[in-house]
């Protein structure tokens, strides 16, 4: 997959003002939700770039994100599924606020596929709770680095098992046909 900051850097340049996370998040939002066809262009468009199309190079490059995230949910034994952030060697607080962006704009996808979030009940409701407030996690400067990094990595982990919940809940499973021999 991109780097994180090279996709940042892609869509400064052709002024989409989304970071990286946040793209990554809409786009597993719409996946998660049972989006399953081409309609996530034109949602894209419409959410991250005021209804106008992204240049054809960053389009590709787009869609080949959306491809592998749905490849890697797909695979629910692999547990591969990646949220798309600034790696380790980038300072904490700026990997905290990516989560952060990356949780809202994944339950802005989600919410516009599932547009009755708000009656979920039971493990996928809590989930929709712990999402939200993820997107409003707080730290203070003067927290330790180390301990923040730590929480930081389980809640990362966590987001990644609520990612897989929703991909199962939502998607329509396709039923196997018999094989006729």
């Amino acid at each position: 997959m991109i780097d994180y900051f090279q996709l940042n850097q892609k869509l400064k340049s052709a002024s989409v003002a989304l970071s990286a996370a946040e793209l990554h998040g809409f786009l597993s939002g719409l996946i998660c939700g049972g989006l399953d066809d081409q309609s996530w262009q034109p949602l894209l468009y419409q959410f991250t770039n005021d209804n106008h199309a992204y240049p054809t190079d960053l389009l590709k490059e787009v869609t080949e994100i959306y491809t592998k995230i749905n490849h890697t949910l797909s695979d629910i034994d692999g547990f591969n599924f990646e949220l798309l952030l600034p790696d380790e060697e980038a300072d904490i607080f700026a990997q905290a606020d990516a989560l952060c962006e990356w949780a809202n704009h994944f339950l802005l996808g989600l919410g516009l596929v599932q547009t009755q979030l708000d009656h979920e009940k039971g493990e996928i409701g809590e989930a929709i709770d712990d999402l939200h407030d993820i997107c409003q996690l707080g730290y203070d400067d003067q927290d330790d680095p180390e301990e923040l990094a730590e929480a930081l990595e389980e809640i990362i982990e966590y987001v990644r098992t609520i990612a897989t919940l929703f991909y199962t809940h939502f998607r329509p499973f396709e039923t196997a046909k018999p094989t006729i021999h």
